[in-house]
């Protein structure tokens, strides 16, 4: 039997998962044209961090968990997390488990303990793909 704790994490999980959905799926499509340009990824993601009410941080994620861009805080931009291994993180775990999440849609991983912010966090993540081929992840991190 759950906890009440655990419930209402998952419940928590599940509600951001699907209020976050269309916004991330916009910035996906739109993630696409500049997901080889660093600079472009990170002004693209600058655009959106303050729209996603609550969210900590924004980054992207390649398929074996290097960081892609900057991470990206309502209030700066954090270069020098480009091309940190984030593959030991929660969600990569769930990711390898379940191969292209496009189908899912936005996907909350487990619950963690930030290095960028140092708070316990859910990172919602959502597919970036171009026709069937996945390149990578968004990675939207909330504070719980």
């Amino acid at each position: 039997m759950l906890t009440s704790d655990t419930q209402a994490r998952d419940r928590f999980c599940k509600e951001l998962s699907q209020r976050f959905d269309g916004q991330l799926r916009v910035i996906a499509k739109q993630a696409v044209t500049v997901w080889f340009n660093r600079e472009r990824l990170d002004r693209l993601l600058a655009g959106y961090v303050s729209v996603l009410d609550g969210c900590e941080l924004l980054y992207a994620i390649d398929l074996g968990g290097r960081q892609v861009s900057s991470n990206i805080l309502n209030d700066a931009i954090d270069a020098d997390a480009y091309g940190q291994d984030l593959s030991d993180r929660p969600y990569s775990l769930s990711l390898s488990m379940l191969g292209n999440i496009e189908s899912i849609g936005a996907f909350a991983g487990t619950a963690y303990t930030s290095r960028a912010t140092q708070h316990d966090c859910v990172t919602v993540l959502y597919s970036v793909s171009s026709g069937s081929t996945t390149l990578g992840y968004l990675a939207a991190d909330f504070k719980l």
